[in-house]
């Protein structure tokens, strides 16, 4: 069966054929939630990766009561958490309670901070807002050009300070690596009391170094893009793509 990879979800997602595909959702978002009773007669069990450091306390909000709440794109809901501090995008903890009572729910790890670091890996497009005004944006590398932001459990990367770059060892992108998937996993036995085996690489960037250390952590089922030949990880389709291919089905049918 196709893995099926979504982050918000608006109103024309609830309408696509997901027959064919088991549906992996990322970050814990609230639209996640609200949306469930739409999603939840798909028969293979649905997996949430969430990332635990952006899931606040708080009372259950609604699910779907009819009307269609408004949608994000990644790059939007991401500003209002690192750069406003602003989580209400996210689930509360007494939603994540909710789902998992459901036998038809696997909740999984997508990291505890979710956090990017300064990586000398060349721009393809246009970096997001959020990750310009979150990270210094004078570093540069030695030929002049922009730093990347890339996931920092993934690369070591780059620390800035002031103007000079220094690249981290691989102890200090170790001990990160440990101090986030600790905190992550603390957080789970805290609220939700269990320790989760599936994990989702946040960005979908891995190493396999990352892996094996995640391993040691007793994770045993990884998830990522659709990028890569690792046999060990789960290849997951863009719920956009899907979108994308109905809506040109739609076109030639009319």
């Amino acid at each position: 069966m196709h893995k099926l990879m979504i982050h918000n979800i608006k109103k024309a997602f609830l309408y696509l054929d997901f027959a064919e595909y088991q549906l992996t959702f990322d970050d814990g978002l609230y639209s996640q939630y609200y949306y469930y009773p739409l999603l939840k007669n798909n028969f293979a069990p649905r997996i949430f990766f969430i990332a635990t450091g952006f899931i606040q306390p708080g009372k259950a909000r609604k699910t779907f009561d009819g009307r269609y709440i408004p949608y994000l794109k990644s790059r939007e809901y991401m500003y209002e958490a690192f750069v406003k501090n602003n989580f209400e995008h996210f689930m509360r903890v007494e939603e994540l309670k909710r789902l998992a009572d459901h036998n038809d729910v696997i909740l999984g790890a997508h990291s505890h901070f979710h956090d990017i670091i300064l990586t000398a890996h060349p721009l393809k497009k246009p970096l997001s807002r959020w990750k310009l005004e979150y990270m210094p944006s004078y570093c540069k590398t030695s030929d002049g050009s922009p730093m990347n932001r890339r996931s920092k459990l993934a690369y070591r990367g780059f620390s800035c300070e002031g103007e000079m770059l220094n690249r981290r060892s691989i102890s200090q992108w170790l001990a990160y690596v440990k101090h986030d998937t600790e905190s992550c996993l603390l957080w789970f036995e805290k609220n939700l009391g269990f320790k989760p085996t599936a994990y989702c690489f946040p960005f979908n960037e891995y190493t396999p170094a990352l892996v094996e250390v995640l391993k040691e952590y007793g994770f045993t089922h990884f998830y990522n893009g659709r990028s890569g030949d690792d046999k060990q990880i789960f290849k997951r389709i863009d719920i956009d793509f899907l979108a994308k291919k109905a809506s040109e089905k739609l076109s030639l049918i009319r």
